[in-house]
């Protein structure tokens, strides 16, 4: 009896420990990526400003990724590897945007808010379009 008692309660002792080393073991690996969000809208008349792309690119000028704002101006990059980026949403009649967003594991997600395109004067751009 003396030996089957102790047997249970090694084999019990050896399941509760393989438990505890399995919960510790499986922890999820930190993220390697990050997402960044944000809505584009007209300065002016604060309407979204939709089908615009909206692109992340590295600091040797390398494409990392991008999208295209939605209908209500919202937009979302995901997968974007840790660093230093500039954001361009360039769009015929507004002036360029170039912020600068960071990734790290401390900040994974950065969330823009609200970018203000500032729309170009209409005289400039049919003097521009005159020009070609």
């Amino acid at each position: 009896m003396k030996t089957s008692f102790a047997f249970r309660a090694l084999a019990v002792f050896m399941f509760v420990a393989l438990l505890i080393s399995g919960v510790q073991g499986s922890s999820t690996p930190t993220a390697q990526s990050g997402t960044l969000t944000g809505v584009l809208r007209d300065a002016d008349t604060h309407e979204p400003i939709p089908g615009t792309n909206v692109v992340l690119v590295s600091g040797g000028k390398q494409l990392t990724c991008s999208a295209q704002t939605r209908a209500d101006g919202t937009f979302r990059l995901a997968n974007v590897p840790f660093g230093s980026y500039t954001l361009h949403t360039t769009v015929l009649g507004y002036q360029i945007q170039q912020p600068k967003v960071t990734f790290s594991p401390k900040q994974a997600h950065v969330a823009l808010g609200t970018l203000s395109l500032q729309p170009m004067n209409s005289q400039v751009l049919a003097l521009s379009v005159a020009r070609k």
